[in-house]
């Protein structure tokens, strides 16, 4: 014969109780995964900008960190005719600019060689 401690039914009908702690503990990881769905939503809806139809979009990184160039109309034509690009010290921003002129439909300004 099995013998259970008293009031045993009765907690077995009102079921297990949440403690204050716990709840604070699920409303807690409820937030976090919101804020990291909210994250990843804007991350994935962002609007970018990008080289086409006249604008220019160059990001490189240099000696002291990274740096992004956007223009747009005569601006865009003439970074991307000025012979400074291929005169920079840095072939990478003069290869990611030519890049840029080229899906822009802008003239391509002379890359230098690395070396």
């Amino acid at each position: 014969m099995l013998i259970l401690p008293s009031g045993h039914a009765q907690e077995a009908v009102r079921g297990p109780t949440i403690s204050r702690r716990e709840k604070w503990l699920i409303g807690s990881v409820l937030a976090l995964l919101a804020a990291i769905c909210v994250a990843v939503v804007i991350a994935f809806t962002g609007v970018q900008k990008q080289s086409r139809n006249g604008c220019i979009d160059v990001s490189a990184a240099t000696v002291i960190g990274g740096s992004e160039l956007y223009r747009c109309g005569r601006t865009a034509h003439d970074l991307c005719t000025e012979p400074g690009g291929a005169h920079s010290s840095n072939v990478a921003f003069a290869q990611a600019l030519a890049d840029a002129c080229r899906k822009a439909g802008l003239p391509v300004p002379a890359v230098p060689h690395s070396g």
